[in-house]
């Protein structure tokens, strides 16, 4: 069975720079400091000022030196979604205490902060208006596009019809639906951490920086975009608007960087769109099934929680280059997972062990992600068998698109590889976005220094 769509187009906050609206970061600093107050008051949360004259709000502390907090840099908004992932932890924890109202408050304030990003960065987006205007291009019905930006530049400038865009991150007109954050911290942390039902106790009593790592964690979560989940729900409203990926014969890669956030759609989409590709093994339902890690022991999962937290406590040393605060010395750290220290560190607290230390604890982590992922994924699917009205899939069945193709009673076998056709801004850009394709073993692409280059065959 053939599909409606041969030309799968993805939309990056580039193309809406190239219609000359002001979507970059530097827009969205200039209005984060024009409204945080307003907002701020209209969320009911409390602000300071500084001694010059900075309004200063949870968003400050928790994404700056929370012991001195102070107007954001610039940095912080040009690189925005990615600094939603350097947030310092340890520096957080030490600074709320170890009383249970400083974690009370910490919790208080990570909320605040959260709530006041996500309102600004809404707000922002809803106000940016889009005029209608001739821009002397054409896509016909042939065209699926996957827009990641949240405006309606493409039903409003080029006509596109609505139900061929697919708004990946959400849109301007659903504020609820909007999603926007890093791409570092994807698995949900673990309860246990706050529950302290595996630590060792320490003098009759219960690891409080734990417990505060466990919030601070939560929150990386929560600023997380869950790319895994995005490409699942994307493969789901594919399969219901009628893209077979396999019927993809030209890929349109506008205004994008090829960024570390939205790295892993290009990645999927690369691998899902060559000759041969089994869909279930780009699945982590495939992976859960043969890496062994479906069924754990108490013990087992003792031992994987204890090697998720040395990794998420060695983060300020590895991520941030700071030294550690919660756990200045690994072995102290140690005794508070282990009951026992130099199980995975030296006397002095360095060498090797500290390596093979980290290098199971990012196993762990990996692993544990795959699981969450694969329960996920198993729901999509699911959520689409009873849409449309299928009671069961083959066993060997594991991915959202293998299901569709299932569903569908059999897409047409792809015969050549998707060509890709990809416009870059600058020299960094175009190194990224080669990284990527060689990473996927793509070679047949065509990059374009311009986007008009890039849709030339698409001029009235």
């Amino acid at each position: 069975m053939k599909g409606q769509y041969t030309k799968l187009f993805l939309i990056g906050n580039g193309f809406d720079r190239w219609q000359g609206l002001p979507t970059s970061y530097d827009n969205f600093r200039q209005y984060y400091f024009e409204h945080i107050l307003e907002i701020s008051k209209q969320l009911r949360i409390k602000t300071e000022v500084d001694k010059a004259g900075n309004i200063i709000t949870p968003v400050e502390k928790i994404f700056g030196d929370i012991f001195n907090p102070k107007k954001l840099p610039g940095e912080f908004f040009w690189n925005f979604e990615s600094s939603m992932a350097l947030l310092d932890d340890q520096n957080i924890a030490l600074y709320f205490g170890k009383s249970d109202k400083g974690v009370y408050q910490m919790q208080e304030t990570l909320n605040a902060a959260l709530e006041i990003l996500r309102k600004v960065f809404g707000d922002w987006i809803k106000s940016i208006s889009i005029e209608d205007k001739e821009t002397g291009y054409r896509f016909d019905d042939s065209c699926y596009f996957i827009n990641f930006n949240y405006t309606n530049t493409l039903e409003k400038r080029f006509q596109v019809d609505e139900r061929n865009v697919n708004y990946i991150h959400g849109d301007f007109s659903d504020a609820e639906s909007i999603v926007f954050g890093h791409s570092k911290h994807p698995e949900i942390a673990f309860p246990e951490l706050m529950e302290q039902k595996f630590i060792h106790r320490i003098g009759g009593g219960k690891s409080k920086r734990l417990r505060e790592l466990y919030l601070v964690e939560n929150a990386l979560y929560e600023t997380d975009k869950h790319v895994q989940d995005n490409i699942d729900d994307l493969c789901e409203f594919m399969a219901i608007d009628g893209v077979h990926i396999e019927d993809i014969t030209d890929i349109y890669v506008l205004g994008h960087s090829f960024g570390e956030p939205d790295f892993k759609y290009f990645e999927f989409l690369v691998k899902a769109t060559q000759v041969g590709v089994d869909f279930n093994k780009l699945s982590a339902l495939w992976q859960i099934r043969n890496i062994g890690i479906q069924n754990m022991s108490e013990a087992e999962l003792l031992e994987w929680i204890q090697l998720n937290i040395m990794y998420t406590t060695l983060h300020r040393k590895t991520i941030l280059q700071k030294e550690n605060i919660s756990f200045p010395k690994e072995e102290m750290m140690e005794k508070t997972l282990f009951g026992k220290t130099n199980v995975y560190t030296d006397g002095d607290g360095r060498g090797h062990k500290v390596e093979e230390a980290m290098q199971k604890a990012q196993e762990a982590v990996h692993k544990r992600f795959v699981m969450e992922q694969a329960a996920r994924t198993k729901e999509v699917i699911e959520e689409l068998c009873i849409l449309k009205q299928v009671k069961q899939l083959p066993s060997d069945c594991c991915s959202v698109l293998g299901a569709a193709d299932y569903i569908d009673g059999g897409h047409d076998k792809r015969i050549q590889n998707a060509k890709w056709h990809i416009s870059y801004f600058s020299d960094t850009d175009k190194e990224q976005i080669e990284r990527v394709m060689r990473r996927g073993g793509c070679t047949d692409y065509k990059l374009y220094q311009s986007i008009d280059e890039c849709i030339g065959t698409f001029r009235k």
